[in-house]
């Protein structure tokens, strides 16, 4: 398995995990295409394995593909997968202790203005976090969120969201500087997110945060 996808899967779990076929299958009730995909074990793995896994399960089969999988990405390509949402993994060095403006209330559980921002999606995200030990910030009156999730000397930085009417107003920089610092706080000295290639806004965002990309992968999902 890409090293990256590995990661991200740990820090993003899916509810069960099997492996079969060579693949490794994620399955969390359809919550999220990235707790819900298939991530490549042997590069001469059979496209149809995904097909019949998810098909059984009834989502829409659907896997990740990282760099020099290309072989793999070929076999989906011919079985009518198509190819969704280019991602990137940005990441940064946590040298020093992060300046931040403490506007967010931090937490260790979702609370109330935590799900403000994306109600409809707020508990299939808490579900898969509650797996794992998650930093919930919320900025005041639920104008926008994030999570850190803490793994050893790591961060992932994930579930960011704004809401809409409260774009533009740096709601997003600030709740990402208040998780940065609390990442660090909790020991953790590097850190890491995925973000959609064409998203420029976020992109923009985390570079100018010090974000800098060391890998991407993209989403084959059955036609």
């Amino acid at each position: 398995m890409h090293v990256w996808a590995s990661r991200v899967a740990r820090d993003w779990p899916a509810f069960s995990v099997e492996e079969r076929g060579g693949w490794r299958f994620g399955f969390a009730e359809g919550v999220t295409k990235r707790a819900n995909s298939a991530l490549l074990l042997d590069p001469a793995a059979d496209a149809a394995e995904v097909t019949a896994y998810y098909g059984a399960l009834g989502l829409r089969p659907c896997a990740q593909v990282w760099p020099g999988q290309e072989g793999a990405d070929a076999r989906l390509a011919g079985h009518g997968y198509e190819v969704v949402e280019p991602s990137l993994v940005l990441a940064r060095e946590l040298d020093r202790r992060p300046e931040a403006p403490g506007t967010t209330a931090v937490s260790d559980v979702p609370t109330d203005d935590w799900r403000v921002p994306e109600p409809d999606s707020a508990e299939g995200t808490a579900r898969i976090l509650g797996r794992v030990r998650t930093a919930y910030g919320a900025a005041p009156g639920g104008a926008g969120r994030g999570c850190a999730v803490l793994d050893g000397g790591s961060v992932a930085i994930c579930a960011m969201a704004t809401a809409p009417r409260e774009r533009g107003r740096g709601v997003a920089a600030a709740v990402l500087a208040d998780l940065l610092r609390r990442a660090y706080d909790g020991g953790a000295r590097s850190a890491y997110l995925c973000v959609v290639a064409d998203n420029t806004p976020a992109l923009r965002l985390y570079r100018r945060a010090g974000f800098r990309e060391v890998s991407r992968y993209h989403y084959r999902v059955l036609g």
